[in-house]
């Protein structure tokens, strides 16, 4: 089951979808959802919302803990059987905010669930084993390891992989291109995070 979750970071309000899946706000994001959709939870210390509302149902948790709300909000709704989460305004705004939400979402693609972030500049996917992007020719993209993967094939691109490692010091795969309308990743062991540029 899809869930879409909305943090406070910067929001595409143009790029903004639920298409039938549950809306979840996280703390601040309830400001950015609020009136464009029916919000099902508002999760989180509610420290940057500032205010509890009274017409969504809140879970609360205590600013002082170890885990963030977006990561507490996905634990939620994978709770009640949700495996695929679409996070809007997970990106941007503070950088130390943006790098937490993606190592919970590698985190939590570890333990087999889908996650992908959406905002005004790139969607960011996390690969296993196949992905194709389809679209169109020139498409930037990039790759990155969060753990040094072995067995990276990128097929379709301007600069190709036939078997190669990404390591996670060494930015290889950044700023890549496809040369058609298809590319084609592969990944023998790991996951590893795709960025797709809106350009």
């Amino acid at each position: 089951m899809k869930c879409v979750l909305v943090c406070a970071g910067e929001f595409c309000r143009d790029k903004f979808n639920a298409d039938g899946a549950a809306v979840v706000a996280v703390d601040g994001g309830y400001r950015h959802v609020r009136d464009i959709a029916k919000v099902d939870y508002l999760i989180g210390d509610l420290d940057s919302l500032g205010f509890e509302p009274q017409d969504v149902e809140t879970v609360k948790h205590s600013p002082v803990k170890d885990f963030t709300d977006m990561g507490l909000a996905v634990e939620f709704m994978a709770d009640k059987g949700y495996d695929e989460f679409v996070v809007y305004g997970g990106l941007g705004g503070r950088l130390d905010h943006t790098i937490a939400n993606l190592q919970n979402a590698y985190g939590f693609c570890q333990k087999g669930y889908k996650i992908s972030f959406v905002d005004a500049a790139c969607k960011i996917e996390f690969v296993r084993e196949k992905h194709i992007i389809m679209g169109r020719r020139g498409q930037v993209f990039s790759l990155f390891a969060f753990d040094n993967i072995a067995g990276v094939t990128v097929k379709g691109a301007k600069y190709p992989l036939d078997n190669a490692t990404l390591r996670n010091d060494f930015p290889l795969g950044v700023s890549n291109e496809t040369t058609g309308d298809c590319c084609e990743i592969g990944v023998e062991n790991g996951i590893l995070m795709l960025i797709i540029n809106d350009n």
